[in-house]
């Protein structure tokens, strides 16, 4: 996909930038946030959830393989395809759970890997056709609005689908029954997202198709990536993306951990129904807040001069965490706004690094460069789990929110080294 940016003048970017970033978010949190939930209430072991859980993650994480074949597609039609399938999809699962005893079980599975697949090329396409049909500026000015609506996404399809089930079976539903209920409430919402997009794309600019065949595609992806390895900001963006964020993705895989820890264990002894909530209103509404915080930042002083002071502001927070772990008896209040201080810090930061991401992939195959960017901040994001709750557990939260406190130093070192790359731009 080539970059076409055109004059924001009589365009809807704001609509369908709301639009298809709300619907982006749907499937990952089915995956990430409702069907744990889901397959814990209909009673299956661990082992099998977070199996089932990490097949669909890979199958998501790889989208940058499907570059040859997506782009055989104009981008517009293609993301308003996706995303009827994702709805199709949805409702198939729904409609599918009921019969679990018989026949559902492998329907709903075979939904959701071709969720994974489907989703994969929709935010494949969205992303490629964000960078290369708004110019820096554009990007920048929208990044925060992106930021927002894949929070409120998020929500819609994690917490109130877990609400909404757990509501159900408090009233005397089946566990099936309820869950098949709320994937049938977001499949209606997925489908009502479908037609807000179709209005929202209507008269923004439709690329089109490259009109090779796949070998010459696979040539095309070649390529592409050949330019990613020899641009001499690679390796400096490639840090930033391993290490700027890799304290505040240490402490957050074991945060919630610690949140719902007994007091004896070190942890806050907060009850599900208060931890839900407080991570609703701080980490959604943080998230949110903090990306168009660092969106206005980076506007004002573009990404070179933003990294440093956005990578400070982000890791700050932390030392109250820490300070969190270091004792006991602390309110919900307390809690509460040391999670909202550390979340609206983090999304500024988050906000500063895709915005370097976008700017290291525009150009020529952008869709196929940010494809491979993206792929490595996903491993990056992930693989600190296999080993964050058992460095906690030896530990103890306190010393081990210490030593992610610690990964700042090499996160700021990556975001300086960034910064020397990008302030010629």
């Amino acid at each position: 996909m080539k970059e076409h940016p055109q004059p924001l003048r009589n365009r809807t970017v704001w609509a369908w930038v709301a639009g298809c970033y709300v619907f982006q978010a749907l499937p990952a949190a089915v995956r990430d946030e409702a069907l744990p939930v889901a397959l814990r209430n209909l009673g299956s072991a661990d082992a099998g959830i977070t199996q089932i859980q990490s097949m669909l993650g890979l199958i998501f994480g790889f989208k940058v393989l499907m570059a040859p074949f997506i782009a055989a597609f104009r981008p517009r039609p293609l993301i308003l395809a996706t995303q009827a399938a994702t709805a199709l999809l949805l409702l198939f699962a729904g409609l599918a759970l009921p019969d679990l005893a018989q026949s559902g079980g492998a329907m709903v599975v075979a939904c959701l890997v071709a969720l994974s697949v489907v989703a994969a090329a929709h935010d494949f396409t969205l992303d490629g056709y964000f960078v290369s049909s708004l110019d820096e500026q554009a990007r920048a000015r929208h990044s925060g609005l992106l930021n927002v609506a894949s929070k409120v996404g998020s929500v819609l399809a994690g917490p109130c689908l877990i609400g909404l089930a757990g509501l159900l079976m408090h009233r005397g539903q089946q566990v099936a029954a309820a869950w098949s209920t709320a994937l049938l409430a977001a499949a209606a919402f997925a489908l009502l997202a479908v037609l807000v997009n179709l209005w929202a794309l209507r008269g923004e600019p439709s690329h089109e198709s490259d009109g090779m065949d796949v070998r010459g595609r696979f040539r095309a992806m070649g390529l592409g990536l050949g330019e990613l390895f020899r641009d001499p900001r690679l390796p400096a963006v490639a840090a930033l993306i391993l290490l700027y964020r890799a304290s505040e993705i240490h402490m957050s895989r074991v945060l919630p951990l610690y949140s719902l820890a007994p007091v004896d264990k070190g942890g806050l002894a907060l009850d599900n129904e208060t931890y839900a909530l407080i991570r609703m209103i701080t980490a959604v509404g943080g998230l949110a807040a903090g990306g168009v915080v660092g969106s206005l930042v980076v506007t004002r002083l573009g990404i070179a001069r933003s990294l440093v002071p956005l990578g400070l502001a982000m890791h700050a927070p932390l030392l109250a965490v820490t300070w969190l772990a270091s004792g006991s008896g602390h309110g919900v209040w307390t809690v509460g706004i040391v999670f909202l201080i550390e979340y609206v810090a983090y999304g500024a930061g988050l906000c500063a690094l895709l915005l370097a991401m976008m700017k290291l992939a525009a150009g020529s195959s952008a869709a196929v460069r940010y494809a491979a960017l993206s792929t490595l901040a996903l491993l990056a994001a992930y693989l600190p789990g296999l080993w964050a709750g058992k460095l906690a557990e030896r530990w103890g939260y306190a010393d081990y929110f210490l030593f992610s406190l610690a990964l700042a130093l090499p996160g700021m070192a990556a975001a300086y080294w960034a910064r020397r790359h990008f302030r010629s731009e």
